[in-house]
C-alpha cells in the first residue's frame, strides 16, 4: 500500500451533494448527502477499494426519484474518523456505525446499497438490526458466511478473492514495502469487476481517485481490515441466521455468482430478486449509473 499521506480533501468532490460529518458512537462518518430528508433513507456502502465518491453519479439522481441519499466513507477510509484498527473494525462494529448512521439522519431504517464488503456488512445489519433495514441492494457481494461457503466449495472459481483473503491478512508494513503493489492490485481489480466498454478516462480517473483514496494519511489498516469483512467470521448466533428484508441482488452474468445467489436466495424470507446490467460487470453503479438508478428506483417504489 501506498505512504503519500495524502489529506482527506482529496477525495472532497463537489457535486450535486453536500459533505457532512455524521457523529454516531464515538467517531465521525463522512456522508455525501441530496435530497429530502422526509423522504425514504438510502444509504451507500462502498468496498474495500473505493469510497463514497463510487456512487457519485448516482446520488443525485436517487434523490431526484424522491430518496434522502447518503453516500458514507466507512470508517478508516476518506473523510471519516480512523480510529486503531486492531480493536474496532470487526463486522459487529460496522454494522453498529451503520444503525448508527440511520438514527443519526434522522430515520428509523433505511434501504441499504453495498457493494463488495459493503454487501457484506449491509446483509450483516439486517441479521443483527431487522429492524433498521428496509431493504438490501446487494451489489456484487453477499453475507459471508455464503460467500465463504461458496468460496469452499468451488475454490477454483474464487481465486481472486483466494488471493486477497490471504494478502489482507499479511502485517501491512510487509505489504508496504513491495514496490508497485497497490497500483498493480488497484488496476487489477478494476479491470476484473468492469466490461471493457468502461476502459478509458472513465477507468483511468477511477483507477487515479481509488489509489490517492488509498493514500491518505492513516488508512491503510482500515483497508485491510475492511477486506477481511468480505469472508469475516460472524457471532455464532448470526451463522443460520435468516433475515426479512427484501433484496435486489446485482452480479454479473458469470457463473460462478449462481452459487452465491442460490444460497442469499435461500437466506431471505423476503421479496428476492436478482438482476444483472447488460452493459455491467460488478460495478454497475460505476459502469452503468442512469440504468442501476431506474433498476432501484423502480424496485424500491413496490417495497
Amino acid at each position: 500500500m501506498s505512504a503519500r499521506n495524502l489529506s482527506p480533501s482529496v477525495v472532497e468532490l463537489d457535486g450535486p451533494f453536500t459533505h457532512q460529518l455524521v457523529h454516531t458512537r464515538g467517531i465521525r462518518l463522512h456522508a455525501a448527502v441530496a435530497g429530502d430528508p422526509q423522504n425514504p433513507l438510502v444509504v451507500a456502502v462502498h468496498g474495500s477499494y473505493g469510497g463514497w465518491f463510487d456512487y457519485r453519479d448516482v446520488i443525485a439522481p436517487l434523490a431526484e426519484r424522491g430518496f434522502h441519499v447518503a453516500a458514507i466513507d466507512a470508517r478508516g477510509f476518506g473523510m471519516s474518523d480512523k480510529p486503531p484498527a486492531d480493536i474496532g473494525h470487526d463486522i459487529r462494529v460496522m454494522t453498529g456505525d451503520l444503525s448508527g448512521l440511520i438514527q443519526a439522519l434522522g430515520h428509523r431504517r433505511a434501504i441499504i446499497i453495498g457493494n463488495d464488503t459493503g454487501a457484506a456488512v449491509a446483509w450483516s445489519l439486517a441479521v443483527e438490526h431487522p429492524e433498521r433495514v428496509a431493504g438490501i441492494v446487494s451489489v456484487s457481494g453477499a453475507y459471508p458466511v455464503d460467500l465463504r461457503r461458496a468460496m469452499a466449495a468451488r475454490p477454483w472459481d474464487f481465486l481472486w478473492l483466494w488471493l486477497r483473503a490471504g494478502l489482507c491478512r499479511l502485517p501491512y508494513r510487509a505489504l508496504q514495502r513491495v514496490p508497485g503493489l497497490s497500483e498493480w492490485v488497484y488496476r487489477k481489480e478494476l479491470l476484473l469487476n468492469t466490461t471493457g466498454r468502461f476502459r478509458g478516462e472513465r477507468f483511468q480517473r477511477l483507477l487515479q481517485l481509488r489509489i490517492e483514496a488509498a493514500s491518505i494519511g492513516n488508512v491503510v489498516r482500515g483497508i485491510l481490515w475492511n477486506h477481511r469483512l468480505l469472508t469475516a467470521a460472524v457471532p455464532r448466533r448470526w451463522v443460520e441466521e435468516t433475515i426479512s428484508a427484501p433484496v435486489l441482488f446485482f452480479h454479473s452474468g458469470q457463473r460462478l455468482w449462481n452459487p452465491i445467489i442460490r444460497r442469499a436466495r435461500a437466506r431471505t424470507t423476503g421479496a428476492f430478486a436478482d438482476h444483472s446490467l447488460r452493459h455491467a460487470k460488478n460495478l454497475p453503479h460505476v459502469e452503468e449509473p442512469a440504468d442501476f438508478v431506474a433498476t432501484v428506483a423502480d424496485w424500491a417504489r413496490q417495497l
